[in-house]
């Protein structure tokens, strides 16, 4: 049986599968998609997911199982361009064609409104990003709690150039923006005292018994290659 609903699919269903059905849109409009690709590599006929390539991130398309939805999906590892959904695909096959082409993020929002900017969208484009999520982090409602600790490495001054990044309470900067695999600094409560840690060496890290030792314990490893 074809994981494609015929009911809700009719076009991607006759083309074969949503990569081709995306190459046949592509081909009407007369836009260039470059490569498109199932990442899942189903089998022939039964593709329900689609990827393409830009220069800015991965484009994703999938298929609602519910309703005649199609996801779009524009990442870079782990940052959200945009996202939205879309019931037309040929309006998705315009908006995909359009982001390759390097169309700005506020022109894309209002050409193509199903899709949303990413959070911090507009700060990557203009190449200001790392002080956008600094500012977010010291001024969203939801880290409320966590004011003090983002405040005082904030204003120290010394970790502006760093990528904030705050989960669970812990407090990660980023010498990478915010890439997974880059080395991070991690200032994380505990039992009344704060932990230091850095990717870059083994062990423990160093526990600081205040808000400025544990400032003046991450300084140290800026410098410390």
């Amino acid at each position: 049986m074809s994981a494609i609903d015929s009911a809700l699919y009719p076009d991607v269903s006759a083309m074969g599968g949503l990569t081709e059905a995306i190459v046949s849109a592509a081909r009407r409009r007369g836009v260039d998609l470059g490569t498109v690709v199932d990442p899942a590599s189903s089998p022939a006929g039964e593709s329900v997911m689609a990827r393409m390539e830009s220069g800015r991130g991965t484009l994703r398309v999938s298929l609602s199982s519910e309703s005649r939805t199609f996801f779009l999906g524009v990442h870079e590892g782990r940052f959200v361009w945009a996202e939205g959904a879309s019931e037309d695909l040929e309006s998705l096959v315009d908006a995909v064609a359009a982001w390759r082409e390097g169309m700005p993020v506020d022109d894309f929002a209002a050409r193509f409104p199903f899709m949303t900017p990413g959070r911090l969208a507009r700060a990557r484009e203009a190449g200001d990003v790392t002080r956008a999520q600094w500012e977010w982090l010291c001024t969203a409602d939801v880290y409320a709690d966590e004011r003090d600790l983002v405040t005082a490495f904030h204003e120290d001054g010394r970790f502006q150039r760093l990528f904030p990044v705050l989960t669970h309470g812990v407090l990660r900067l980023s010498f990478g923006g915010g890439a997974p695999e880059a080395r991070t600094i991690a200032v994380a409560p505990e039992d009344g005292a704060y932990r230091v840690t850095d990717t870059h060496h083994s062990g423990r890290g160093e526990v600081a018994a205040s808000l400025g030792e544990a400032v003046a314990a991450a300084a140290r490893r800026l410098t410390d290659g």
